[in-house]
């Protein structure tokens, strides 16, 4: 899947696409390597790598913006947007209130971390843990 959207951003001589794709790859070649070279990544663990990523563009973007390079935000956030089409969308605050209403209604005494551990785990990994607190702690009040 990752090799063929390298061959049509090499194609296409989308730069930013390319060089987003090849770092991406290499991450999950590491990670690969780190498995043991007869066990495939899983889509969860595919999907963690992403979000990892992710993660470390937006903190990258952040600190750009405090020192005033938006040279290097702009092209941070390209890269982001790149990344950002190859996982699930994440779910609305709607969809995760729902859940954390029906593990609740399942387990009314479940203290906040295990709720979040819950709700991320039915989620299936498309609810942030942030998020999830937030809307959990705004919930029980």
């Amino acid at each position: 899947m990752i090799n063929d959207q390298i061959k049509s951003a090499l194609k296409a001589g989308d730069k930013t696409r390319l060089d987003s794709l090849r770092y991406l790859m290499s991450q999950l070649q590491n990670a690969q390597i780190n498995k043991g070279r007869n066990n495939e990544l899983t889509q969860v663990e595919f999907q963690q790598i992403v979000k990892k990523i992710i993660k470390n563009s937006e903190e990258a973007i952040e600190q750009y913006r405090q020192g005033n390079r938006s040279d290097l935000v702009e092209s941070e956030s390209a890269k982001l947007d790149v990344l950002k089409e190859l996982i699930p969308q994440p779910l609305s605050d709607e969809e995760i209130k729902s859940l954390i209403e029906q593990v609740r209604s399942q387990q009314p005494e479940i203290q906040v971390g295990p709720l979040i551990g819950q709700v991320i785990k039915l989620s299936g990994g498309r609810a942030d843990g942030q998020t999830v607190a937030r809307l959990a702690a705004s919930l029980s009040q």
